[in-house]
């Protein structure tokens, strides 16, 4: 099986989320739909599963008529429906991801809210008694969850990183942005993206 990882660069995230923030904020918001699209296809090109890149075909124009129909929702249902806007925007994005390779068919992602809910309360529990020690732990059980309710192009994916696996490179991390006087911090967000892909197969 071929190996899989993300090749995406600190300066070019950086430049990417600065833009989307200006434009955003010139636009009062208006252009935030754009800002996410240029974000996702930008870590979908960059991402190799099992040697297959992935490609991202979602416009800004689509994701645009599906975010004033979720706002409408949500002022309907005095925020209610504010708590689905995460999964929504989830299954949007999983559907417009696709590899490059191959035939074309359907993606999506079938995991629900009270599932995510569940498993992010159980995380910040655990997390918060633990002073911070099982994060790593809360993060690779979020990690599973989504992966095993994604399916690329017909095939589901599946996580097999370990907790312990990233509390090793957690405290390696923790040590570097303390030599770095704080600099090396700036990384860890693309490390644990690298090592989040690194640990995705198809199933």
């Amino acid at each position: 099986m071929e190996k899989s990882y993300f090749d995406g660069g600190l300066l070019q995230l950086i430049g990417y989320r600065l833009l989307g923030v200006l434009v955003t904020t010139v636009t009062l918001g208006i252009c935030l739909p754009w800002a996410y699209t240029m974000v996702y296809e930008w870590e979908a090109r960059h991402t190799v599963i099992n040697g297959e890149r992935l490609r991202f075909d979602g416009t800004a124009t689509g994701l645009f008529g599906n975010w004033i129909k979720w706002l409408l929702l949500t002022v309907i249902t005095c925020g209610i429906y504010g708590f689905w806007v995460g999964i929504k925007l989830k299954q949007w994005r999983v559907s417009h991801t696709h590899t490059e390779s191959g035939v074309q068919i359907e993606s999506y992602f079938d995991g629900g809210l009270l599932q995510l809910i569940g498993y992010y309360l159980l995380g910040a529990l655990v997390t918060t008694v633990t002073l911070g020690i099982c994060l790593p732990w809360s993060y690779t059980m979020l990690y599973e969850w989504e992966e095993k309710h994604t399916v690329i192009n017909g095939r589901r994916l599946r996580f097999d990183g370990t907790a312990v696996g990233l509390f090793g490179n957690w405290i390696k991390w923790f040590l570097l942005t303390i030599i770095t006087l704080g600099i090396y911090s700036f990384w860890i967000d693309i490390k644990l993206k690298q090592w989040r892909v690194s640990h995705t197969n198809f199933c």
